[in-house]
């Protein structure tokens, strides 16, 4: 799977790069510092900027490709995109290992993939020239004459492509625009060395996480990125103080390791999404989906105010639950029942959409007691209310031995109990509540830092995968040596933390 990104990548770095081409015979250019000179040509504002290793030979991609190499139909995957790649330059794939060398670095200077500039070194400089000199002969590529006078751009071959986007290139150094202008301001912009990357900016900026074995990194203007998005995210406090991120992903010898970091500034912690510090959720129950959180109260008011902010429809059959339960049950959903919530709060699914809810309960006496008048509602509320000719909206509450099920039109919206101090909630008809209550504390695996936990089942990534990406079936055996995904999140001020961890089982 990372061999296929990075090949992806590849494809996406040579198709916009190695289209540009120069005249044999010139005098070899020496490029002492390959990734500096690709990051010299990216301007430091850029919202994006990816540094991706293109070489299945050697240190992290050498690691990709042994990853890769564990899934049955990955060798196939793996060829079809040399085959794309080589079919674009119109080359035969097995001349293809002299370009793969250095990382390649790729930016966009407002994060949109429609204006993606590339700049990248390749191994073998003379090998370059007679590939791609061949692109001119065959008119898949038209050189493009420096301006009289011009020594910065009269420095580099110019290109523009058959099939779109502009060219430069200088020696073993391949640069790609989206257009002729764009690639001549990058040259310009890297000829003054104005406002450019470069690595002492790349590790200013990695928060971090350098990780030297990465097979990508990606650095973001995460608030630039925001407000491009919708500007209505800025209102949710959190999402406001974010400032960078990075993301980095990682082969590893049982499989891939992705980790990312957000700066914030000017948040408290209780903006967090998740509580701060490193103590983990205690976990209790089991399912294909199992997801903990410790300060359960604080992950529900992020969660709310999100929705609140940006799909306030989404939340509309809630609120009328909750003005019901006020008028006729003097029930506060917020105060009899969410902030009650401590510990950890564990949720358990068997497919991702029957979900159940175990939470601790610091006074469980009062939850308790909102749910009997819950259930004197549901006894003496709804023939009151049929008699009197109010309008509930289709809700209903039942009760049956201390559980409450609220339904709409017969629908169940959630059903809830208290069970030896612990409040469970549930939308699956059939789930056990008392069995969720008691359910025994489950080991942590490993990383355990960090308030929030998820783990999924192994079939149910697969299940995932296949419905989201619209495989076939049978697509599953191919990604039968995928394990169960494990995510971590630990939140402080300042910044906030996120590890996802894909085991792959080797042949």
């Amino acid at each position: 799977m990372v061999r296929t990104g990075s090949a992806l990548a590849i494809v996406a770095v040579l198709a916009a790069g190695t289209a540009g081409c120069g005249n044999q015979g010139e005098k070899k250019t020496v490029i002492a510092d390959p990734v500096a000179e690709a990051l010299a040509h990216a301007p430091a504002d850029a919202a994006l900027l990816a540094v991706v290793t293109t070489d299945p030979a050697i240190g992290p991609g050498r690691a990709a490709a042994r990853l890769t190499a564990r899934f049955a139909g990955g060798a196939l995957v793996i060829g079809q995109a040399r085959a794309m790649l080589a079919g674009r330059l119109g080359l035969d794939e097995r001349e293809l290992g002299p370009l793969l060398a250095h990382p390649a670095v790729v930016w966009s200077p407002d994060g949109s993939m429609a204006r993606c500039f590339a700049a990248w070194v390749v191994r073998d400089e003379e090998r370059l020239g007679e590939l791609l000199a061949a692109r001119v002969r065959t008119g898949a590529l038209e050189e493009v004459p420096a301006p009289g006078g011009d020594a910065v751009r009269g420095e580099a071959a110019r290109y523009t492509g058959r099939g779109g986007g502009a060219f430069a290139r200088r020696g073993p150094l391949l640069v790609g625009a989206p257009d002729l202008a764009s690639l001549d301001d990058v040259l310009r912009r890297r000829a003054g060395g104005r406002g450019q990357w470069s690595r002492a900016l790349l590790r200013e900026r990695d928060l971090g996480l350098a990780e030297p074995d990465a097979v990508a990194r990606v650095l973001l203007d995460a608030q630039a990125l925001v407000v491009r998005a919708d500007p209505a995210y800025a209102r949710i406090r959190w999402v406001a103080g974010i400032r960078r991120a990075v993301i980095t992903a990682t082969p590893e010898a049982g499989g891939l390791r992705v980790r990312a970091r957000a700066s914030t500034a000017g948040l408290r912690a209780a903006d967090l999404p998740i509580a701060t510090g490193v103590a983990p959720p205690q976990t209790r129950g089991t399912g294909r989906l199992v997801a903990a959180v410790r300060g359960p109260r604080q992950a529900l008011a992020f969660v709310r105010e999100v929705t609140d902010l940006l799909d306030p429809r989404r939340l509309a059959a809630l609120r009328q639950v909750e003005d019901v339960l006020g008028r006729y049950a003097r029930v506060s959903a917020q105060a009899d029942l969410l902030d009650r919530l401590t510990g950890t709060a564990t949720l358990t699914s068997p497919d991702g959409r029957r979900l159940t809810l175990r939470a601790e309960l610091d006074d469980p006496v009062r939850t308790a007691d909102a749910l009997e008048r819950v259930g004197a509602l549901a006894r003496f509320g709804r023939p009151l209310a049929d008699l009197a000719g109010i309008d509930l909206g289709g809700l209903d509450v039942q009760e049956s031995g201390g559980r409450f099920a609220i339904t709409q039109d017969g629908r169940l919206l959630v059903a809830l109990a208290v069970v030896d101090g612990v409040l469970v909630a549930s939308n699956d008809p059939d789930a056990d509540l008392v069995a969720a209550a008691r359910a025994p504390e489950a080991a942590a695996p490993a990383p355990a830092a960090g308030a929030l936990r998820t783990t999924v089942d192994s079939e149910l990534v697969k299940d995932l995968l296949v419905a989201r990406l619209g495989l076939p079936a049978f697509a599953r055996g191919a990604l039968a040596p995928l394990g169960d995904v494990i995510l971590t999140a630990r939140g402080e001020v300042g910044v906030l933390d996120a590890q996802v961890v894909v085991p792959v089982a080797a042949p």
